[in-house]
């Protein structure tokens, strides 16, 4: 099925119908980018320009100098580990999101400390993504520039990171160096990212380091090659950001940025198509096995469910697996969180104390409306404490939690190969498993519990002892309250933030073994279809085909059983 078959008027009904195909026959691994297809045709007014490529390709320098402003950090080693978008707004502003859920302004000269793997490496900030707005970018206030970690650098989170979003690019620009100029991991990225966009340009990096002879034949080999491996052209961009190379920035925008940004509705509406028609594909080819099974010999289909059951009897060591995570994590989690809240108690009680001296003198006269007075202080005082303290400390308190998604992804990323290297065997064909990222529910915010200031009701006895006697001790009673509920409120933080991680962690635990079991039903459908369910089989491929404008045409996927 290519590109431009289905039109954005049969959207709905398309994406209705695959969502009805994937409940049926239960094909999980097309559900994310059924959702992102959901989401691509939406009213956006916006295009987002991923820069991707292998690392040290120079896309932080291309975006810095495109911008005309250093903000992206660059260096000699892998820098960028964070995907980073960068798009126009009316004053300097930078957001992090993390993976645990939440989000903080940063100063634009912190984005080093989150998006670099220098001062955030293997993401221990848990850094989701950043957000900058920048007014430099008036020109092109609805384009969004995606600056993603390098591809092949020693770091395989970052080559994650990048390849995870890939399906929600809009328009891809593939960096590529001119010395080596082309790489076969380069026509592969092509190739991948051609299935969510139309619109995939090169951009050849420091073309400074060629004489112009030279880069004219950088550009004609690689111009050749993509001709052989691709049936449509794509254009290139040489690009250099040193002076005395204006020229190409100007062709750059002139040539790129100024057209697709002069027509974002069409623009979206193509990348809308492409993304769409990918989905139909994906769906189509899952039933295309499914015929496949279910048209074979009795003696065929034996041998493959004997083979399936290899897999499945292997689900039992992996779920073992993701189950030790969770357990392994969750019982470091109050460690974890006392680790980073001890250091904080004498700070709190020493400011709350302050704050008691400076607040003493406005307590009622009364014993009874100064007890309740104090109770009210303390418990604002305190909760504003706590609150802030949680909102500060949350990076180190979820760090198990996120530890485990990180985990997570990747024993379901090894589980998902296994089962398209199993799918490779059997049809010839690999299961297409590119699925998102697990990311759990925002923790919420703990609340904050105060006792009475007395174990008695000495209040009573105020009427009849005067207040020149007990405020001494009352007040010093006070004093000790403060240090007791400082310490007792933050033990009680300590157990409502474990509570709250280690169910978010066992949350996720659900939620991979959800997947597997998603992913593994897909492949015991495909392998289990039998001979009666071949025609119910044969006219949702007809609806398939029907609707993507085609004949029906299942003999083009070849069967290879071991």
């Amino acid at each position: 099925m290519g590109p431009g078959k289905c039109s954005l008027i049969q959207k709905p009904d398309a994406i209705a119908l695959v969502a009805e195909l994937a409940e049926r026959y239960q094909l999980a691994s097309i559900r994310p980018l059924l959702e992102i297809c959901k989401a691509a045709g939406d009213e956006r007014e916006d295009l987002k320009i991923g820069v991707l490529g292998r690392f040290k390709a120079g896309k932080s320098s291309f975006l810095n100098h495109l911008i005309g402003r250093e903000v992206l950090p660059m260096g000699v080693i892998p820098v960028t580990a964070v995907i980073t978008e960068v798009g126009f707004g009316e004053r300097d502003e930078a957001i992090v999101r993390f993976t645990g859920g939440g989000e903080a302004p940063i100063p634009i000269c912190d984005l080093r400390l989150y998006v670099t793997e220098a001062e955030n490496p293997l993401n221990r900030k848990h850094a989701d993504a950043v957000t900058v707005r920048l007014p430099q970018l008036s020109r092109w206030p609805n384009l969004r520039f995606i600056d993603t970690p390098g591809l092949e650098s020693a770091f395989a989170h970052n080559t994650e990171a990048s390849l995870g979003w890939a399906p929600r690019v809009d328009i891809a620009v593939i960096a590529i160096g001119v010395d080596p100029p082309l790489s076969e991991r380069d026509i592969s990225l092509i190739e991948l990212l051609f299935r969510y966009t139309p619109r995939v340009v090169v951009l050849l990096t420091k073309a400074d380091l060629l004489e112009p002879v030279q880069l004219e034949e950088v550009i004609r080999y690689v111009r050749s090659q993509l001709a052989e491996r691709f049936n449509q052209s794509i254009p290139i961009y040489p690009y250099s950001t040193r002076p005395g190379s204006e020229k190409l920035k100007h062709d750059f925008e002139e040539h790129l940025l100024e057209k697709i940004a002069g027509d974002v509705a069409t623009q979206r509406h193509a990348i809308a198509d492409r993304k769409l028609n990918t989905l139909l594909a994906d769906c189509e080819q899952y039933i295309c096995l499914t015929l496949k099974s279910a048209e074979m010999l009795d003696t065929e289909r034996s041998r493959l469910q004997q083979q399936f059951l290899t897999e499945k009897e292997a689900l039992a060591d992996t779920r073992l697996e993701v189950r030790l995570i969770a357990q392994h994590s969750a019982a470091g989690t109050r460690v974890a969180i006392e680790r980073a809240l001890t250091p904080c108690e004498s700070a709190i009680r020493q400011r709350l104390l302050a704050m008691f001296e400076d607040q003493a003198d406005r307590f009622p006269r009364g014993l009874a409306k100064m007890i309740d007075a104090f109770s009210d202080w303390l418990h604002d005082a305190l909760s504003a404490e706590l609150q802030a303290l949680s909102a500060s400390r949350r990076t180190d308190f979820i760090q198990p939690l996120a530890d485990v998604q990180r985990q997570y992804q990747r024993v379901l990323q090894n589980f998902r190969d296994r089962l398209s290297d199993r799918t490779l065997s059997l049809y010839g064909v690999p299961l297409k498993t590119t699925e998102p990222d697990i990311v759990p529910s925002a923790p919420k915010m703990p609340d904050v519990s105060i006792g009475k200031a007395f174990d008695h009701n000495w209040e009573l006895l105020s009427p009849v002892l005067p207040m020149s006697l007990l405020r001494g001790p009352v007040l010093s009673r006070f004093r000790r309250k403060i240090e007791d509920e400082t310490f007792k409120n933050l033990s009680r933080l300590t157990s409502q933030w474990e509570e709250i991680v280690n169910s978010a962690i066992f949350e996720l635990r659900r939620e991979a073994d959800k997947r597997m079991d998603e992913l593994l039903a897909t492949v015991q459908g495909l392998v289990s279809a039998s001979s009666e369910s071949a025609p119910q089989i044969r006219a949702d491929l007809a609806r398939l085909e029907l609707l993507a404008g085609r004949s029906q045409d299942t003999d083009r996927i070849e069967l290879h059983p071991s």
